[in-house]
């Protein structure tokens, strides 16, 4: 009798464990590129750069991304032979589909007065559409934009691209 009740046992543990509870499917990892912010009045060159980066990292930290570099685009631009000296952006769409990225982000960060002006697009590259277009305005410090602002773009980001993937 004590062997069969040994052999039920993890049988049972495994219904317990389960508690009708549906188990958490991952989601894929969507490739994107985040292109070079822009650089508006009232902010060098180095400054949107920064936001840029430390946006490709928050999206990075979610993951719900694989960030490919703009500079492995340009790359696979060059071995292709397009134009990209003359125009960057020409073969942009070939080029992504080459490395599989599904959305480009773009952005800028400007300052006018004491605020800054931070947007951001993210366009899927099939459809040329934009699927998402944040502008925010920000009477802090740019170093209180990238530590507390930054973390909510990036949600509300991940959740405009969940809910284009679920349609």
């Amino acid at each position: 009798m004590r062997t069969r009740c040994y052999s039920l046992l993890p049988l049972v543990l495994l219904l317990i464990g389960c508690g009708g509870s549906k188990p958490q499917i991952a989601k894929p990892k969507i490739n994107i590129s985040i292109m070079d912010f822009e650089a508006r009045a009232g902010v060098q060159a180095p400054e949107a750069q920064s936001v840029g980066d430390a946006l490709a990292s928050l999206l990075t930290q979610t993951a719900r991304f694989n960030v490919v570099d703009r500079k492995q685009i340009q790359a696979v631009l060059q071995e292709q032979s397009f134009q990209a000296a003359q125009n960057p952006n020409a073969g942009l769409g070939q080029a992504a589909s080459v490395l599989a990225v599904r959305k480009f982000v773009t952005g800028s960060l400007g300052k006018l007065g004491e605020n800054y002006i931070f947007s951001v697009k993210i366009t899927d590259v099939e459809t040329s559409g934009i699927d998402l277009s944040i502008s925010r305005t920000y009477d802090d410090d740019l170093e209180d934009i990238m530590d507390e602002f930054l973390p909510e773009i990036v949600s509300e980001i991940v959740a405009a691209v969940d809910g284009v993937q679920k349609k």
